[in-house]
């Protein structure tokens, strides 16, 4: 059921995110390595989560192949945090780790809002199939309207509030390529450009989701 989707995504997902964080901070002293490996798991999860989310037609499937790459943005964050203090930059590791944790927040509110709308519209049409859909917006104009709210902000777009936490990872990675050693230099310029094509492949995705639902 919807809601416990929206649960699921909100909040279990989180507690992944929140065991990882205790034991870099709590139980363990973090090596170099430890972050890189955690920045290219995350990349890799964001930039196939918002691939499958792009080519789904089943709207909660497409919702949760999106956790799956908002989830991967939060752990680049996270592992850009661990680089940075272990190579003596630890403002611009708070950055990062700041981001981080404004993500997992933010995914949390405007996931929860996409998944309960998405059960507004399939228990108003009885399918999931978004090519079925299409012109729902004038028999639904508030969950139209809410729909389109969420769908902005998880696309990162201003001034709503996964463009504020996405900004903060943007930063820490744009001032970090230009202080850190040319290897480390151009590993984190490559999953700048990945994190960046993973926010144009999101955007395109809630475009298509939106307008094949709410507009047709």
């Amino acid at each position: 059921p919807s809601p416990i989707s929206a649960l699921m995504s909100a909040v279990m997902l989180k507690v992944a995110v929140y065991g990882l964080l205790r034991f870099i901070l709590d139980v363990f002293s973090p090596e170099l390595w430890w972050g890189v490996l955690i920045i290219v798991f995350g990349t890799i999860s964001a930039v196939l989560g918002v691939i499958y989310a792009l080519k789904e037609h089943d709207l909660k499937a497409m919702l949760a192949y999106s956790s799956i790459e908002n989830i991967g943005i939060i752990f680049m964050g996270i592992g850009l945090s661990v680089v940075l203090e272990t190579v003596g930059l630890p403002t611009l590791a708070t950055l990062a780790l700041l981001g981080a944790l404004f993500h997992s927040l933010n995914h949390a509110l405007f996931k929860c809002l996409l998944f309960l709308t998405a059960g507004s519209v399939i228990h108003a049409t009885h399918t999931r199939d978004i090519e079925h859909m299409g012109g729902l917006v004038h028999r639904m104009p508030v969950t139209g309207a809410l729909f389109c709210t969420g769908s902005l902000a998880i696309a990162a777009l201003p001034p709503l509030n996964g463009f504020a936490s996405e900004l903060l990872i943007f930063i820490a990675f744009f001032t970090s390529v230009t202080v850190v050693d040319p290897l480390l230099k151009v590993f984190l310029f490559l999953c700048l450009a990945l994190f960046a094509l993973t926010s144009a492949l999101s955007a395109a995705c809630f475009v298509k989701a939106f307008g094949s639902v709410f507009l047709g």
